[in-house]
């Protein structure tokens, strides 16, 4: 009995090696799956569409008093890296990404790097926003602004604009901390300027 055994281990069924080998296809065939959703970006909606025509464009100038009553002015920033992010404090997505950004402040020069966060939360509430968790960059209330920034519903959304003024990148959901280090230290746009968005132009 014990030699059939042996046997019956060292050779299997043919029956027991189809069920091996398919068994080991599915496997193989979940884990494809799994890395292709994993790897694979989702599709692009028509917002994300229409923000991202806005790459290479010349930033729009806009004007907005942070919270500390300061005059914030894109023109005034020449020479200087900008970055501005979209948020909300009620945004899930938003604050996963907020200790990147105080990191980010706290590890580059404000003579190199801007960085704003604009919200349509109203001025009070971003403010104990910040001081409960120690923004150390500005924030102010989104409104009366131009295309595009007006356009971002869908957050977050981080816009990266180069020395030129000229949109570099337009970036969806939480960003993480060596993304952020990246496109701070990035060299600036060096295509063709575009003229804005005909779409976006005529809201």
């Amino acid at each position: 009995m014990t030699d059939e055994i042996k046997d019956s281990a060292a050779n299997p069924s043919p029956q027991k090696l189809r069920l091996a080998v398919t068994l080991l296809a599915v496997t193989l065939s979940l884990l494809a799956l799994e890395a292709f959703c994993f790897f694979s970006a989702p599709p692009l909606d028509e917002e994300q569409k229409a923000l991202l025509a806005w790459e290479g464009v010349r930033a729009p100038d806009f004007s907005v008093t942070n919270l500390d009553g300061q005059a914030f002015r894109l023109a005034d920033l020449k020479g200087k890296r900008v970055i501005i992010n979209f948020w909300a404090t009620w945004c899930v997505p938003c604050l996963s990404e907020i200790p990147d950004f105080i990191k980010l402040r706290a590890e580059t020069s404000p003579a190199n790097l801007v960085i704003l966060g604009m919200s349509t939360d109203d001025a009070a509430t971003q403010r104990a926003f910040a001081q409960r968790n120690g923004v150390n960059y500005p924030l102010a209330v989104l409104q009366s602004v131009p295309s595009p920034y007006r356009d971002t519903i869908e957050i977050p959304v981080t816009m990266v604009i180069d020395r030129n003024g000229v949109i570099q990148q337009i970036l969806f959901g939480p960003q993480e901390l060596k993304t952020l280090e990246k496109y701070a230290a990035e060299a600036d746009f060096s295509g063709q300027v575009k003229s804005a968005p005909d779409a976006q132009v005529a809201k």
